[in-house]
């Protein structure tokens, strides 16, 4: 009896250990299968996170060289502005270096000599001009003075001189201003092919 009870006890414990390895290996399964399933998904988070990281940082990349381009053609403008203002201020003040020399007595009698009717007009300066150059225009000038041409300072004149029509229909300025603004369309292309054909 004590042998049956030994063997029963014996069969049981095998039947527990067994029923236990059975429970034990299928629990490691699950856990491995589970773990498994885990490492797939992390892995597949984190290449999408990867994937999206590489979007922005591309967008990113994109927007700031937009940004850089944007900013690069905006001082290339704002310098090619900048230069051709002070472009335009030299040229006006060499324009009015020539006109406060002698040349500018030559410059009004051409500019008279190819008027129709002489009696019609006025040569105006401006009145520091008109002191300097009167005595040399009116020799220069003297035949067209005879034929009723007028000589007058006025203060609407800054700088060199306008040919005005006494009844003031119409004057020519020949002003340093609109002399310059009349040359800068035939320097601007050398200017331009000089200055700025590094920033195209």
């Amino acid at each position: 009896m004590a042998q049956q009870i030994q063997d029963l006890v014996a069969s049981i414990r095998k039947d527990g250990i067994e029923v236990a390895q059975k429970e034990a290996a299928q629990i490691i399964a699950d856990a491995k299968a589970q773990a498994e399933g885990i490492i797939r998904e992390a892995k597949k988070e984190a290449a999408s996170l990867l994937e999206n990281a590489r979007r922005e940082i591309d967008t990113r990349d994109q927007s700031a060289r937009s940004s850089l381009q944007q900013a690069s053609r905006d001082v290339q403008l704002s310098l090619k502005k900048a230069i051709s203002d002070q472009l335009d201020r030299l040229l006006v003040a060499q324009v009015e270096k020539a006109y406060s020399s002698s040349d500018l007595v030559g410059l009004i009698a051409k500019v008279v000599a190819s008027l129709s009717d002489v009696k019609d007009y006025e040569v105006q300066l401006n009145q520091k001009d008109f002191d300097a150059l009167a005595k040399n225009l009116a020799a220069a000038l003297s035949s067209a003075i005879k034929n009723g041409l007028e000589i007058k300072a006025v203060p609407s004149v800054a700088s060199g001189f306008r040919i005005a029509e006494k009844n003031g229909a119409s004057f020519y300025d020949f002003s340093a201003e609109e002399t310059a603004a009349l040359l800068k369309p035939f320097l601007s292309p050398a200017i331009e092919k000089i200055v700025f054909s590094q920033a195209k």
